[in-house]
């Protein structure tokens, strides 16, 4: 018999209006402070050809790795339900990464003569990225909810999402509330079963 931890509470924060990462001109920098306690967990940069990410202190996030020992690689974009936790980096497709003092590419777009050309894992995607961070010395995981674009280095976060109990793993997008037509739907689906 295994015992597996049981979920705690997921506390979710959702933007009414989502930041946007993007620039023309000068580079944007965009802290973000997963629980509220005041200290930067990870920071986003926008520049006129990319938009990356940096772990603060010994936060991580979820790469594909380019390669040898690390050496880092572009953020993973993870679908709903993926399970974020401490054994996510154990498989051989991704990998935990942070305290590099660069940012980790989202995207990156160059002008060529056949127009922009970009890369990146996260490229036209709407997805999540899986972070591991530190709350008084205890690591919790969570998810971050981000749209990419796929002609320009353009994203936007739209909110974000941790389990509050140290060590628990967390699924992407656990703890979003669905839709009320979705919702609407369950409840008729269950008073017509009842």
């Amino acid at each position: 018999l295994v015992s597996t931890p049981c979920r705690g509470v997921i506390a979710v924060t959702w933007l009414d209006t989502p930041t946007v990462l993007w620039t023309e001109f000068t580079t944007q920098y965009e802290p973000l402070d997963l629980n509220g306690d005041s200290i930067t967990d990870f920071i986003f940069g926008a520049g006129i050809a990319s938009v990356g990410v940096r772990a603060e202190e010994d936060n991580q996030y979820l790469i594909w790795p380019s390669g040898g020992n690390d050496i880092g690689g572009d953020i993973e974009p993870l679908l709903e339900a993926f399970e974020i936790g401490p054994d996510s980096g154990d498989d051989s497709w991704i990998d935990w990464f942070g305290g590099d003092p660069g940012f980790a590419n989202i995207i990156t777009c160059l002008n060529g003569s056949g127009g922009p050309t970009c890369v990146g894992r996260f490229v036209g995607q709407h997805a999540y990225m899986g972070v591991e961070f530190d709350i008084e010395g205890a690591t919790h995981y969570g998810w971050i909810d981000l749209f990419v674009g796929e002609y320009s280095p353009y994203a936007e976060i739209y909110g974000w999402g941790y389990e509050t109990d140290p060590g628990v793993s967390i699924l992407a997008g656990a703890g979003v509330v669905p839709e009320p037509s979705t919702f609407s739907l369950l409840i008729g689906g269950l008073l017509t079963i009842g």
